[in-house]
């Protein structure tokens, strides 16, 4: 087992491994026990004043390599799928090649280490203009954390994984004008476009390697707990829970990037918007993905609806999207006065060194 060793905290490096977690004043944990460092973490380390953290002890090559195997992995995998999903186009039929890849893709995102800030880790590497495929890649990870979380078995995680990676596969049959249209979508357009669960079942379910319950996913990811979902219409107990999973994962991702057509939203809106629809959803899956998720924003700078900015010092679990935030001396409560956080700012991206 790997030793520890107090570090000053202008001596910390990205990639370092916390061995102690730290807490805020607050009780609030804010880097966890075994968290790797990254610049936005550090950032939060020197705002609480700290004169040094206890990291374990790791040579500075593994440090490196903490943060570049996770990037180098995310990128792999970026290219892979992008590969996979630009090949149903044409000749339009998921090859037993193609079940190989995606079954090695899930093996590697179980492999990923997931001792980052991931959520924000994932935030730094979205890209617009490839947003069809990180999107992919995102709810996939979000899927295998959720599942995690809910503590299923590691073969029904694998196939949370499965299903994320391909919920969207079925858009690789919609016309490309409509995909990038960067207006609002006609009646007709929309409906066409709500047919790619439809595409991607058919597409899956035609390879008879992958599982049922991985179709399923795809095929029911855009359905709602009320009834009120497509293509089917179903609701409640009808929706497996693999397509329960992805639809908060999927809804959560699609609205915190940003997209041809329209400029991301605040986590804190999304977490908003499962709040007062939690009809939609499966409520008590989506209860544990809001806590979880909502941790890792305590110590982000926000800017607030009134303008002014400042830190979230504490989330408070029964209203997850009101959280207690800093302003200069003063401590407002959200739930309790008429304000929203407007923005949440994560300055830091990873660093050109570790990108390659």
């Amino acid at each position: 087992m790997s030793g520890q060793r107090e570090v000053s905290i202008d001596k910390l490096r990205e990639g370092m491994r916390i061995a102690r977690g730290v807490e805020n004043a607050y009780g609030a944990t804010l880097i966890p026990n075994g968290m790797i460092l990254d610049h936005n973490t550090i950032n939060k380390l020197q705002k609480l004043g700290l004169k040094s953290v206890y990291i374990i002890d790791e040579t500075e090559e593994v440090q490196i390599d903490n943060i570049r195997n996770f990037t180098s992995s995310y990128q792999n995998i970026v290219d892979d799928i992008k590969e996979i999903i630009d090949a149903m186009s044409y000749p339009g039929k998921f090859e037993y090649s193609h079940y190989n890849r995606v079954k090695e893709i899930v093996g590697n995102v179980l492999q990923i280490d997931t001792s980052f800030d991931i959520i924000n880790m994932l935030a730094q590497l979205r890209n617009v203009d490839e947003y069809t495929y990180t999107h992919s890649i995102n709810v996939g990870i979000m899927a295998m954390l959720l599942g995690r979380w809910i503590k299923l078995s590691e073969n029904r995680i694998k196939n949370l994984i499965f299903s994320g990676l391909l919920h969207d596969i079925g858009k690789a049959k919609i016309n490309p004008k409509i995909l990038n249209k960067k207006d609002k979508l006609s009646d007709k357009e929309y409906e066409e476009m709500k047919k790619h669960p439809i595409y991607g079942y058919e597409l899956a379910s035609k390879c008879r390697l992958i599982p049922n319950e991985v179709a399923g996913g795809i095929l029911l990811h855009h359905e709602r707990m009320d009834g009120s979902g497509y293509p089917l219409g179903i609701k409640k107990e009808k929706i497996p829970l693999i397509a329960r999973v992805i639809a908060i994962v999927d809804t959560f991702d699609a609205m915190v990037s940003d997209r041809i057509y329209r400029t991301r939203r605040p986590p804190f809106d999304v977490f908003k918007l499962f709040e007062e629809e939690l009809y939609l959803y499966d409520i008590s899956l989506t209860r544990v993905f809001m806590k979880n998720i909502s941790k890792v924003y305590i110590g982000e700078e926000v800017e607030l609806s009134n303008g002014a900015k400042g830190e979230i010092v504490f989330i408070n679990e029964n209203h997850i999207a009101k959280p207690i935030v800093k302003v200069d001396t003063e401590f407002i409560d959200l739930y309790k006065v008429n304000l929203e956080i407007r923005d949440v700012f994560i300055k830091d991206k990873i660093s050109e060194e570790y990108s390659h």
